[in-house]
């Protein structure tokens, strides 16, 4: 096993830990999300915290899709330093990990702003958690995507 391979293998089981993650949180919040008001105030707190945990599975997830699909691509001897963000998301559209590069631009997109700016107003976040609700089973497709091909390649566990 190369040193790749093992980073991927590792990069693939955390993946699969964050995906269990939000497994847990679904039933906590299946039947309150999306928020149809402005304000999570309402909700539970069992609820509020279990959407809040959210930000964080679809933040940790989409970072960590991005790591595998970058290693992937050095195991299949692509350059990746220069890769643009276009460019990457061109490759894992051309390798079937998501049906639109434009999709994958919105998912980084949205873990940077979940990362770097914290919202003022509590629509915002209501709106950043209805945004991660309706991405994160997307996230997670695409993760089966990559493990499909991890598989066919003798990659995986």
């Amino acid at each position: 096993m190369t040193d790749t391979d093992a980073v991927i293998l590792a990069i693939l089981a955390r993946c699969e830990q964050i995906a269990a993650g939000f497994d847990e949180i679904v039933p906590f919040v299946a039947s309150v999300l999306p928020v149809a008001d402005d304000d999570l105030a309402h909700l539970a707190v069992v609820e509020r915290i279990a959407s809040i945990a959210l930000l964080k599975r679809y933040e940790q997830l989409q970072d960590m899709l991005a790591r595998l699909g970058r290693a992937y691509l050095v195991w299949e001897l692509e350059p990746v330093a220069r890769l643009t963000r276009r460019d990457f998301a061109n490759k894992m559209e051309q390798l079937g990990f998501v049906a639109d590069a434009d999709d994958w631009i919105d998912y980084a997109e949205l873990r940077n702003r979940l990362t770097h700016e914290y919202p003022i107003e509590k629509t915002e976040q209501v709106d950043r958690v209805n945004e991660c609700w309706a991405a994160m089973p997307r996230l997670v497709a695409i993760l089966a995507a990559m493990r499909t091909r991890l598989t066919q390649k003798g990659l995986s566990r």
